[in-house]
């Protein structure tokens, strides 16, 4: 009964195809579809993602093996963690699970996923209960990309009884997930309770809910060359512009937005929180307190730009630094980062992050400043727990990282011929 999938299984975007297999009905039946249709060119191997979040995972990556070793496809598993388990865990599980795909999939080759017609109408509903626009709701494409990765869907023609028939016919095995019952998760809710309601009342509404996407679809790719025409201009090496995002009308600017983080492979934020933020914009006073939070990246706004940046494991800055420091050796620190002297070290030094309040002296200047006035134009606000603040024995302030250089230790640089580095993390 093979003949029941679509024919494009057999033209796939590239030569090397990964597939994204959980082991349960839908993965299982694409796996097994690839392994007969794809021509005998192509090389075809399987991904399965450990989440860590079920007493059964251990025994679904065994299942998954023996499937492969079966089918005679290489096999690689993959766990990812979850970082709060108080937050929403399917996006975060969704987000970690596309960054393990793009680590092990290469430029150039396919990441097949299961998706199917019921995915498309269940989504479609999730996101109008989300307030989405156009582009969210045409949600999921037969070929798109997620940043340097090609991803391709080629089931999406077909409803989940199809895939049941099909694995039933081929004496498919497959894991059943007692999760995918619990109705406490919206997508289960809406599988179980509303489109089976709407089957009743209007027959295919599956069906019609994927057509009512797809043809979303083609409006979002009417836009699609104004928006990218727009972004140019908005975007510098640095992040998009804000005064030019902010004369955009206000309708664009949330699909600028949100296509910008699409093109560096982050997920963007519902339409709800990408609106406060493009409020907030409007109405900001200091760049410190304008941030947008994604699973795993943030975006804020300073020097009239908004920058994008990837979350460290740990945002917290509790992390203690007051160390004497004869220069000898170069000096890890806590936050990150190194400190080391490049020439014969002058002398001990203390070292210790920001208390508050400081101030320095600069070279030619005979007054000294507030350290806290000097880094607000020069150090994007999430990078200043991290300087390094180093003091002499009289504790006066030395230097900040290699940001602010005192007047004394300027004189000590020049006749000595030495200069304090700091190797930071974002180097």
């Amino acid at each position: 009964m093979t003949e029941c999938l679509p024919a494009t299984l057999c033209a796939p975007p590239s030569a090397r195809v990964w597939v994204g297999f959980s082991g349960g009905l839908d993965s299982s039946v694409l796996l097994h579809g690839l392994k007969q249709h794809l021509p005998n060119a192509c090389t075809l191997e399987a991904i399965h993602i450990h989440h860590g979040l079920h007493p059964a995972a251990d025994a679904w990556v065994a299942h998954c093996q023996t499937v492969c070793d079966a089918l005679g496809i290489a096999l690689h598993s993959e766990r990812i963690r979850i970082e709060d388990p108080h937050r929403n865990i399917e996006a975060q599980a969704r987000s970690a699970r596309y960054a393990a795909f793009a680590r092990l999939v290469n430029a150039g080759d396919t990441l097949a996923l299961a998706h199917h017609a019921d995915d498309v109408a269940e989504t479609l509903l999730l996101r109008l209960m989300r307030g989405a626009g156009t582009e969210a709701l045409g949600n999921m494409k037969a070929l798109s990309r997620y940043g340097e990765m090609q991803i391709w869907r080629p089931l999406l023609t077909l409803r989940r009884a199809e895939l049941q028939a099909y694995a039933e016919a081929n004496a498919l095995m497959w894991i059943e997930d007692a999760s995918n019952v619990d109705t406490g998760f919206d997508r289960n809710f809406l599988r179980s309770e509303v489109l089976p309601l709407l089957e009743s009342r209007f027959p295919n509404a599956g069906a019609r809910l994927a057509r009512s996407a797809a043809l979303l679809q083609g409006d979002a790719a009417l836009l699609q060359p104004m928006i990218a025409d727009q972004l140019a201009r908005c975007t510098s090496p640095q992040g998009l512009l804000l005064a030019m995002l902010m004369a955009q009308p206000p309708e664009l600017q949330a699909h600028l937005l949100r296509t910008w983080l699409q093109d560096n492979g982050k997920g963007a934020p519902g339409a709800e929180a990408l609106h406060e933020f493009l409020r907030q914009l409007n109405t900001h006073e200091t760049d410190d307190d304008t941030r947008l939070d994604g699973a795993d990246y943030a975006v804020q706004l300073w020097d009239g730009t908004l920058m994008l940046r990837t979350k460290p494991e740990s945002e917290t800055d509790d992390t203690a630094l007051d160390v004497l420091w004869d220069g000898q050796d170069a000096l890890p620190l806590p936050r990150g980062g190194l400190l080391a002297w490049q020439g014969a070290a002058p002398m001990p030094v203390r070292v210790c992050y920001r208390q508050g309040g400081e101030r320095i002296r600069l070279p030619d200047q005979a007054m000294h400043h507030s350290v806290k006035k000097l880094l607000s134009s020069r150090v994007p606000p999430w990078q200043r727990a991290a300087l390094p603040f180093v003091y002499n024995g009289q504790n006066e302030l030395l230097a900040v990282g290699e940001v602010l250089i005192s007047a004394q230790l300027d004189d000590l640089s020049r006749q000595h011929g030495l200069r304090l580095h700091w190797h930071s993390d974002s180097e």
